[in-house]
């Protein structure tokens, strides 16, 4: 966003500057494209977050994100892969991350805050060399495809690392943040499944764990997805064939990407 964009026509400035296009659902597969995947319905699409617990009590009390730790100045980070906040909180267990939230945003808003990023190169070997196309509207977001995690199997302690495919990382801050904590529809409390996920997966048993829990349908149901954005913002976040496609193409599915972020 523009750094010259006065307080009073924040809102306005969010409302989206472009016709929205739907494209045919992609599949999971080999392809350079990345996919996102997701939790979605026709109201909207869930995300994750980890906090600690003065923060997911009053998002929870006031269904949206604010009170006196929540800093919209400092980047904060949503996943639409409940996998992943797993990993990265520790299945809800780490100082400052022992509450995962569920967060859900409408279509149209998460179309707007990806119009805002830009994609990000996180391996070093290929970052210097290899410049990934960005939105030129892009200065307040980020987006990372970083290494997806398996919610349902686990290797050692962690959830066990998709080799083959990635999970989109947002991260956003100022007015960016400011947006999404005000397009906001709901925020769920989902730590307890967190908790027990874990337990799964750490169980001796855990395969007859994991699939009592999916008979009793208590994980999200994520499937691909395709933002509500032009073909040029799709492209330029990977999504679409393009020059960020083919960048992150060329670290190679399953080589180390650096994940190191803020929450």
């Amino acid at each position: 966003m523009s750094e010259h964009v006065d307080e009073d026509e924040a809102a306005s400035s969010m409302e989206p500057k472009y016709r929205p296009i739907v494209p045919p659902p992609l599949e999971i597969g080999d392809s350079e494209v990345q996919v996102f995947v997701g939790e979605w319905d026709a109201e909207g699409v869930f995300v994750y977050q980890a906090f600690n617990d003065e923060i997911a009590d009053w998002a929870l009390q006031h269904q949206r994100f604010g009170g006196p730790d929540f800093n919209t100045s400092r980047m904060t980070w949503i996943k639409p892969s409940f996998g992943w906040v797993l990993y990265r909180s520790g299945y809800g267990s780490k100082h400052g991350q022992n509450r995962v939230l569920k967060v859900k945003l409408p279509h149209a808003a998460l179309a707007e805050i990806l119009a805002r990023c830009q994609c990000v190169d996180t391996n070093k070997a290929t970052r210097e060399e290899d410049l990934i196309e960005t939105n030129e509207e892009g200065s307040s977001g980020r987006v990372q495809w970083d290494p997806e995690r398996d919610m349902l199997s686990a290797d050692g302690r962690e959830p066990r690392r998709m080799l083959r495919r990635r999970a989109i990382q947002i991260g956003m801050s100022g007015k960016l943040s400011e947006f999404y904590v005000s397009s906001t529809l709901s925020i769920q409390d989902v730590t307890r499944l967190a908790h027990r996920i874990k337990l799964a997966h750490r169980s001796k048993k855990s395969g007859a764990a994991i699939d009592e829990m999916l008979r009793n349908l208590e994980f999200p149901l994520e499937r691909p997805y395709m933002p509500m954005c032009t073909e040029r913002i799709l492209c330029n976040l990977g999504m679409l064939p393009g020059g960020t496609a083919t960048a992150i193409a060329r670290i190679g599915r399953g080589k180390a990407m650096a994940e190191k972020h803020e929450q």
